[in-house]
């Protein structure tokens, strides 16, 4: 079982509830099968309820995080001030409806609309913009402050601006930290950075051993997922398992909502060429 670690990439996917959902079966496809996982420059189509999204691709492509500030008081949901031609946008209260979102930015004569989703690590705090076709809209820039940054792609900007007199019409997908218990809308592998399981070896260790590890991190096993060639496509070739035996191998996982996680396992281990394409792509040493 071999694949080009090089193109995983992160996925947004349907939040799971009591079995794997239809974006984490992929997900799980795209980590553990032979098959290339997609690598468009920006959106190119909704894949409803989720999308992917490449690691490097897309985050350079523009999408930006925000630093978000604590939920406010005020009535209004978003702090918006004019700026070098631009709308600087903070968003002040993160469970708002949406609805006092569009209400604000519709009093600046702006068509945009935001949906705030809980993220895991990797992907909190960012945004991403798109137009009703889907492309990436390049209008809506993050502002980014100086210094290293340690989020995914080198995402780290502190707010988003819209020039003033933007015609177009965006959706703005921004994520948040989810709350205890809250499953995750945005998830993706648990060895990217960011997520509690980057660079730790953890590829072909037993599922005993990965078990210690997560707990180590605060982290429970929710159930398994296992490849099953006579699964129906559209489970994505893989189940859900309650269990497999401690002596199978570990070849990944995901978090599904704070401190818990899905965990793909098999009896077979992957070649050493696949964990160092994985681990030279993550930024981790190789062997």
């Amino acid at each position: 079982m071999t694949q080009d670690i090089d193109q995983i990439v992160a996925r947004f996917a349907a939040p799971p509830v009591t079995e794997v959902s239809e974006g984490a079966r992929e997900l799980i496809h795209e980590i553990t099968a032979g098959s290339p996982a997609p690598a468009p420059a920006r959106r190119g189509r909704r894949l409803s309820p989720r999308v992917a999204i490449p690691v490097g691709g897309l985050l350079t492509a523009g999408v930006v995080a925000l630093t978000w500030l604590q939920p406010g008081t005020s009535a209004s949901a978003l702090n918006i001030r004019q700026e070098g031609g631009y709308y600087v946008i903070e968003i002040k209260d993160l469970y708002a409806n949406p609805k006092m979102y569009e209400e604000q930015l519709r009093r600046y004569g702006l068509d945009v609309s935001l949906k705030v989703r809980p993220a895991t690590a990797a992907f909190e705090r960012q945004v991403f913009p798109t137009a009703p076709d889907n492309s990436f809209v390049n209008e809506i820039q993050g502002i980014n402050p100086p210094g290293p940054c340690d989020m995914v792609g080198d995402a780290c900007a502190i707010g988003m601006k819209i020039p003033v007199g933007f015609k177009g019409t965006a959706l703005v997908e921004v994520s948040r930290k989810a709350r205890p218990g809250e499953k995750y809308d945005i998830t993706t592998p648990w060895s990217i950075k960011g997520e509690p399981m980057h660079c730790v070896p953890f590829a072909n260790k037993t599922v005993a051993e990965v078990r210690a590890m997560l707990t180590e991190r605060g982290v429970r096993i929710s159930g398994f997922a296992v490849r099953d060639p006579t699964a129906d496509k559209k489970a994505g070739g893989v189940r859900e398992q309650a269990s497999v035996p401690d002596s199978w191998l570990v070849s990944g996982g995901f978090l599904t909502e704070p401190g818990v996680a899905m965990v793909m396992a098999q009896p077979t281990p992957l070649s050493q060429r696949v964990i160092d394409t994985r681990n030279k792509a993550e930024g981790c040493a190789v062997s």
